[in-house]
């Protein structure tokens, strides 16, 4: 933030001439447009919570309809299932012509009286002559101009269950028939045979699904007539849903299976959420899908969401009556401190300037904080500091706010508002500040209060400032110097990876918590095949460049923080995993041994092969009180041995004798 321009000066000091009365006036007024503004805010929030609650509330309720739907689906389907592989069996039982039965065949009518869901059974044949029926008064009528025998005849399809609309019966119910066709022995059409759906089962098989009162189910054709409604009550078995802009309308266009929308039921003049699904089961062709129609009353859905907010608009109202009673009473005791106050802070204000002629010879930069204005007002050193002319007038607190370092702002007002509160007779801290050119400018602040009124509220705060810039400078060279040198004796200078140093520090460290977590550690030493041979081949600056080029291989396939690598002495490596144990040692292993030998770095006196490889030892232990973790270590050297051993350019993996060994001079561990 930039200082204040010298014309608005003799604003601001206009503003201080004028009355008190005004400027208590002002801050009242201020304060009722906060209180306005915050409960503004406060509503907004409440209605907008609230909406977020109605809206939980409709999908929540959506899902339940969903899955009630989704149910009925599952039942209607397995049932759709049974009865069409009951008429494609029954087929089975019947004459080679139908024209031969005489009447429904014994298991025909054990068939009917089996099958939940099913309330008839009837054979037509190919002119539409029903040659026996489950219910005797069916015989010998003409059904040739049923719709649903001339869909069946017409599509002749000897896979598809044909599922017609409802229609009322010559018995002078409601009823949908499920059919199948029966061929002659050529394979002509030679007649129907229908199932008539059950009209009373399957409400009561809604009906035990309806989980409120104001819920309704529906099974529909696919072409929109009702076929069963619950409560039956209030069904109107055929009304055709499928009217231009209704819901099963829009559900059937979207070419979903089952879709959550909200409207308007056309036999109904009330908003309703509804669930529709589709019922066409993959192992059984339809010629028309079924359509499974959940639904609720959205008034009742909502009910208890506008009860709740009914109770929160009326708690909402008491808070804002008791806040606003609150708030005039707080000015009203205000105003009776504040002349008092004011006189106090002028004298107190008056003495520090005094004092400021007891510091000019410390070169201290003085200043004051009027906390009731928010304002600061400074001497002339304080200015000079940080490269601005001198002033006396009170400059605003966010121009100071505006100088202060990012990184020291959060330790600077946690400071701060510790001894605001009181919790500390004064406050010193360093921080910079940014003088009038850009650079920083390290500053030693040492503050405390000197005014609070009758509550303890902090009205003043007086302070210095010194400037330590030459001495943060020589401070901070110095802990980069020291955390180089830290650095630097923890990295081997060849390959640039940790040194053995680093290595034990890091085995003791994990150690101690694989022993406190019971967690394993896994290490892998790793030695450069047949080093010797290549420096004495090459030279040794030769071989200093291949340990280079080993450790860039190692450490580019080691996946950090939990596999670190360290280079343990001459052309030997060690690789510590975290957490790891035996099998997880084997793979990081491999994974070595492969990216040694993708790499093809050359080594010209090799016996095994024209390019550098690897023997590794795996050794994996969880610390126990009795170990040490130089057993670790031996396991994983003996390891290391065995490789070598067996031909090198490979793996081995530490014994359950090798991690029994014990260093020189130390106890053998009890069997």
């Amino acid at each position: 933030m930039q200082v204040p321009e010298s014309g608005s000066a003799p604003l601001e000091a206009a503003q201080r001439r004028r009355g008190p009365a005004t400027l208590l006036r002002r801050r009242t007024l201020r304060e009722w447009a906060l209180w306005v503004l915050v409960w503004l805010l406060v509503l907004a929030l409440a209605w907008h919570a609230s909406w977020r609650a109605r809206e939980r509330t409709i999908a929540q309720d959506m899902l339940r309809l969903q899955g009630q739907a989704q149910a009925v689906e599952i039942h209607l389907t397995r049932h759709l299932i049974a009865i069409s592989a009951a008429l494609g069996g029954a087929r089975q039982l019947l004459p080679q012509e139908p024209a031969a039965v005489p009447a429904v065949p014994p298991a025909l009518k054990l068939l009917v009286d089996a099958m939940p869901g099913v309330r008839g059974l009837q054979i037509t044949d190919r002119d539409g002559r029903v040659l026996a029926a489950s219910q005797p008064e069916l015989t010998d009528r003409d059904v040739s101009t049923r719709a649903y025998f001339k869909a069946v005849r017409d599509g002749a399809d000897p896979n598809t269950l044909y599922v017609s609309p409802p229609f009322r019966s010559v018995l002078g119910n409601f009823t949908t028939a499920l059919s199948r066709t029966l061929h002659d022995a050529d394979g002509r059409f030679a007649g129907v045979i229908s199932a008539s759906f059950d009209v009373d089962y399957f409400e009561i098989v809604l009906r035990a699904l309806l989980y409120a009162a104001d819920a309704r189910a529906t099974i529909a054709h696919g072409d929109g007539p009702i076929i069963v409604s619950s409560p039956l009550e209030d069904a109107q078995i055929g009304l055709d849903l499928n009217q231009p802009d209704s819901l099963f309308r829009l559900h059937m266009q979207s070419g979903r299976m089952h879709n959550l929308l909200q409207g308007r039921m056309l036999d109904q003049d009330e908003l309703r959420m509804v669930a529709l699904r589709a019922v066409e089961p993959a192992a059984l062709v339809l010629d028309r899908p079924l359509v499974v129609h959940m639904s609720r009353r959205t008034d009742a859905v909502l009910a208890p969401w506008r009860a709740e907010l009914r109770t929160e608009a009326l708690l909402l109202a008491l808070t804002m009556a008791v806040s606003a009673v609150w708030l005039r009473w707080h000015q009203g005791r205000r105003q009776l401190q504040e002349r008092t106050e004011r006189n106090a802070a002028q004298a107190e204000r008056e003495s520090a300037r005094r004092l400021e002629f007891g510091l000019r010879g410390a070169d201290l930069g003085l200043w004051e904080w009027n906390l009731a204005e928010d304002t600061i007002t400074v001497n002339a050193r304080e200015m000079e500091m940080l490269g601005y002319p001198p002033t006396d007038e009170p400059l605003r607190a966010e121009f100071w706010r505006g100088l202060l370092h990012p990184d020291d702002q959060a330790e600077a007002a946690q400071a701060i508002a510790a001894h605001l509160r009181n919790e500390t007779p004064s406050y010193r801290l360093e921080h910079r500040y940014r003088h009038r050119d850009g650079h920083w400018v390290w500053v030693l602040t040492h503050a405390m209060v000197m005014q609070r009124n009758a509550r303890g509220k902090p009205l003043r705060v007086v302070g210095t400032h010194l400037d330590i810039s030459e001495r943060k400078r020589s401070q901070l060279e110095l802990e980069r110097m020291n955390a180089q040198l830290a650095a630097l004796s923890l990295t081997d200078g060849l390959t640039g990876v940790a040194n053995r140093r680093q290595f034990d520090q890091t085995l003791a460290l994990e150690w101690a918590r694989g022993l406190r977590n019971h967690q394993p550690l896994a290490l892998l030493m790793l030695d450069v095949d047949h080093f010797k041979r290549y420096n004495d081949h090459l030279g040794h600056p030769e071989g200093d460049a291949a340990l280079r080029a080993v450790a860039q291989v190692l450490s580019a396939c080691l996946r950090t923080p939990v596999e670190k690598l360290m280079r343990y002495g001459g052309e030997e490596f060690a690789v510590l995993l975290i957490d790891a144990d035996a099998r997880a040692g084997a793979r990081v292993a491999q994974r070595c041994l492969d990216a040694i030998a993708q790499a093809r770095l050359p080594h010209p006196d090799s016996p095994l092969s024209p390019w550098i490889s690897l023997s590794i030892g795996v050794a994996s232990l969880v610390p126990q009180p009795g170990h040490v973790q130089e057993q670790l270590v031996m396991a994983a050297d003996a390891a290391l041995y065995r490789a070598k051993q067996q031909g090198r350019a490979r793996y081995e993996l530490a014994t359950e004798d090798d991690a029994l060994k014990r260093p020189t001079g130390m106890q053998p561990l009890t069997p």
